[in-house]
């Protein structure tokens, strides 16, 4: 985790096609500033994919803050947008940006070197030179994946062998998102229990076989036909039938959390849309109804009422 001292670094350039770990350094430098800051006035966003207003960005740069706190500006995809990148290029020199105590300037940029040199290497070259702190952010990969996926067991309250993290890195690869997703749902499969080999071989769809992503996407897309053939795969190959039960109440929260046509903070957006696209293939009543039904099946599972299999195989036909 990224640690700042503002008043030494007014200028941050984060960079790297580790997504995941990109978004959780940004996460990291907002959370140290709002432990000096807490009022948040003077914390500003920008994404210049969609934020096409770059005299807003300008104005917060150059505008007297409140409180007489230190502004943070985050900027994300300057690069996309070569005369607001040259604007900006023009700024930071003019204002002396990487010089001045009250403005701290955090540039993101989720693409590799080569890609950004490639759009704009004059920007590159003088973010290179004026940072006070250069991250660049790639797949993480040998020891410094194993520890990575380790301090994420313990961070879902979870002390894992270097083993059991091993076997994960083996079925998952070293995609942070798929990586902490699959921390994130063993966490609360075994909620509190010791996880082990056994859990990572019956509960963690391997990158060559991704039958469970399958399976929630053809009932997110009312393809009963596709559903059960899923449903009826991954059950003859012994996956158990609670861990499914999970994935599907997962899915459905996700559709339900985006039927409103809002994205929940910390959604990754390639979930969000893929979400979005299958939420509007159902009422929101029908989506609740769904979701609510899963709960009862958990709870009529475990109480030894129903026969969970039979129940799936109902659910995705109905």
């Amino acid at each position: 985790m990224l640690v700042i001292d503002y008043f030494l670094k007014m200028l941050i350039f984060l960079y790297g096609s580790d997504g995941y770990r990109l978004k959780e350094s940004v996460g990291a430098v907002v959370d140290s500033y709002q432990k000096k800051h807490k009022s948040g006035i003077n914390l500003y966003r920008f994404d210049l994919s969609s934020d096409k207003n770059y005299n807003d960005l300008a104005s917060a740069v150059k505008s007297v803050s409140f409180f007489d706190e230190v502004k943070l500006v985050i900027v994300k995809n300057i690069f996309d947008n070569k005369i607001y990148a040259d604007n900006l290029s023009d700024l930071i020199k003019d204002f002396n940006l990487d010089k001045i105590k009250d403005v701290a300037l955090v540039f993101v940029e989720d693409k590799t070197q080569k890609d950004l040199e490639k759009k704009n290497s004059g920007l590159f070259s003088l973010l290179g030179s004026k940072s006070g702190l250069i991250r660049n952010i790639e797949y993480l990969s040998g020891t410094k994946l194993l520890n990575w996926v380790k301090v994420k067991f313990e961070e879902n309250g979870h002390n894992t062998s270097s083993a059991v993290a091993n076997l994960l890195i083996d079925a998952v690869g070293n995609e942070s998102y798929a990586l902490a997703n699959e921390v994130e749902k063993l966490g609360n499969y075994k909620k509190g229990a010791i996880i082990t080999e056994k859990d990572i071989n019956l509960l963690v769809g391997h990158k060559e076989n991704n039958n469970i992503f399958d399976l929630v996407d053809s009932v997110g897309n009312r393809d009963k036909a596709r559903s059960f053939e899923m449903m009826y795969r991954l059950l003859n190959e012994g996956r158990d039938g609670h861990y499914l039960l999970s994935m599907l109440v997962y899915h459905f929260e996700n559709l339900l959390s985006v039927s409103g046509g809002s994205t929940p903070n910390g959604m990754h957006p390639f979930v969000a849309r893929k979400s979005a696209s299958q939420a509007c293939k159902f009422t929101k009543e029908d989506l609740l109804s769904k979701f609510n039904y899963l709960a009862e099946l958990d709870v009529s599972s475990k109480s030894g009422l129903i026969n969970l299999e039979d129940s799936l195989y109902n659910f995705v036909l109905a």
